[in-house]
């Protein structure tokens, strides 16, 4: 297994499984799904309309980059599925360097003793495990977290992951004083991002920084001091630029006052009991490679604790397996009733589920399996069979024997559908979208006015309304009005009934 050990062989591994994925894989398309409500933002600023829409002001930062992207490249609106597309692969680029850089830096000096090699294996592991353990669903949909929210503002997701490294990095790494300042920056201008455009993802990093600075009060104090003329201005100017935004909009501000504080415990509690009944989403979140990592970090610990009550040689260290394990154990905040109804009360009711991607649990199989392969002596080698063998039998069990949920299951078949098919595409061909195109030529050929307004099925009206420009009877995006029967009504002349071609496939909303 000499051939493992090969620097190059990594790197054509990282990049065949990242390119690959990126590349081959479909954005979930599906309309009138979210991701549709984003690629409207987008093209209404690619035209210079102003538009009503229910994303929030600062959110319109994220679709504001991206229409200038789109325009600067002359990608038009008929191209909305390669925009979709573009982002996509942009997304999960960064996406996926953001999660690879977060494992490197903790694995690296979680142990004492190990390769750089050992170490970007593991990583690549994490990686792998993070593509797949994290899901949600949605009314008929069940996918993992880069196919709902790769075209999407929640990009802010691994950006946190990513900060809190470089963080991780700047207190407990040697590193020049170029590096600290350009690290510095970063988690500078990426937190200001963040906070603008999804703030909920800065409570997380807010949530390992606290772990961080309570492990290493004493590297944290010394860093501090010796570059508070860099940090309290950045810091400053940060408070300044974000003194509008309120997390969420949380109902924490409607609590700080004398006399409404006695209240807050009894509001949280309600809370809690409300999000664990209706909102968590445990049964599409938590699958079986998360219990069975729950249960990894639970043996680890105790051996851990054993070897350290009985005063042997540790090869690991202590305060980043700490951070790790406590952060691991977000994933179970959305299940406890305070803890539940707490971020319900910091952030809203209904977005506590996103909690679970939080956490530090896709670290764990690689740690474990790594670590006691060290403790038996195995070879490196045995480590990438244990972590096949772990996640093959997971998905068989989840598949064949787990009766309740099958999740972990569905989360890899949802990488394959969109790997393999067009289950998660947008359902109309890109042959579809030019046979409308071709139609509406027909009809304004035809016409003998040039103002026409055009009747048509929900996902057709969304082609003419949104590729095609022209004027449809549209109510929203997820309405499925009987355009037929509008069409009766409606008494202004040049009014056009667009027939659906017969070769078209069926539309079903939401499906």
């Amino acid at each position: 297994m000499k051939i493992l050990e090969s620097p190059k062989l990594f790197y054509f591994i990282l990049l065949s499984l990242s390119v690959g994925f990126i590349l081959f894989a479909t954005p979930f398309l599906r309309y009138p799904y979210d991701i549709f409500a984003h690629l409207i933002s987008i093209d209404d600023m690619y035209r210079g309309i102003d538009s009503s829409t229910s994303i929030q002001s600062g959110r319109l930062l994220w679709h504001s980059f991206w229409a200038s992207i789109f325009s600067f490249f002359h990608i038009e609106s008929i191209a909305l599925i390669l925009r979709a597309k573009i982002i996509f692969i942009v997304q999960l680029f960064i996406t996926f360097f953001s999660i690879y850089y977060f494992a490197k830096v903790l694995l690296r000096n979680l142990f004492k003793d190990i390769s750089t090699l050992q170490v970007q294996y593991l990583a690549l592991w994490s990686l792998l495990i993070w593509i797949s353990i994290f899901a949600t669903h949605s009314v008929h949909y069940h996918l993992v977290w880069s196919l709902w929210y790769a075209v999407n503002y929640q990009i802010t997701l691994p950006l946190f992951f990513y900060i809190f490294a470089l963080s991780l990095v700047l207190i407990v790494e040697p590193t020049s004083l170029k590096i600290k300042i350009l690290f510095i920056l970063q988690i500078f201008l990426i937190s200001l991002i963040i906070l603008r455009i999804h703030p909920m993802e800065f409570l997380y990093y807010l949530m390992y920084m606290s772990l961080l600075f309570a492990l290493y009060i004493d590297k944290v104090y010394v860093f501090t001091k010796r570059y508070y003329t860099i940090l309290i201005p950045l810091i400053a100017l940060c408070l300044y630029a974000l003194q509008d935004i309120k997390l969420e909009n949380s109902a924490i501000f409607s609590y700080l006052s004398l006399e409404k504080v006695p209240l807050l415990y009894d509001e949280i509690l309600k809370k809690g009991h409300h999000i664990i009944g209706h909102l968590n989403r445990k049964t599409s979140a938590i699958n079986e490679l998360m219990y069975l990592s729950l249960g990894f970090s639970f043996i680890m610990s105790i051996h851990i604790l054993w070897t350290k009550l009985t005063k042997k040689v540790l090869d690991i260290d202590l305060r980043i397996y700490t951070i790790l394990l406590l952060s691991t154990l977000f994933i179970l905040i959305p299940l406890g009733q305070f803890s539940a109804g707490l971020f319900g009360i910091l952030a809203r009711p209904d977005v506590v589920h996103r909690l679970y991607f939080s956490s530090s649990i896709f670290l764990f199989l690689a740690m474990f399996t790594y670590y006691f392969s060290k403790i038996v002596m195995l070879k490196f080698y045995v480590v990438h069979m244990f972590m096949l063998l772990f996640i093959l039998s997971t998905a068989l069990y989840s598949k064949y024997f787990n009766h309740v949920s099958h999740n972990y299951y569905k989360n890899l078949q949802s990488i394959k559908h969109s790997l393999s098919d067009n289950t998660l595409n947008f359902h109309l061909s890109q042959e579809n979208i030019l046979a409308i195109g071709q139609a509406l030529h027909s009809y304004e050929r035809n016409a003998t006015s040039k103002t026409l307004k055009y009747y048509a099925r929900t996902d057709i009206a969304f082609v003419l309304k949104f590729m095609y420009h022209k004027d449809v009877y549209w109510e929203s995006r997820r309405a499925n009005p009987n355009y037929q029967q509008q069409y009766k009504l409606d008494t202004q002349p040049n009014k056009i009934l667009f027939k659906t071609p017969k070769d078209f496939p069926n539309y079903v909303p939401f499906f």
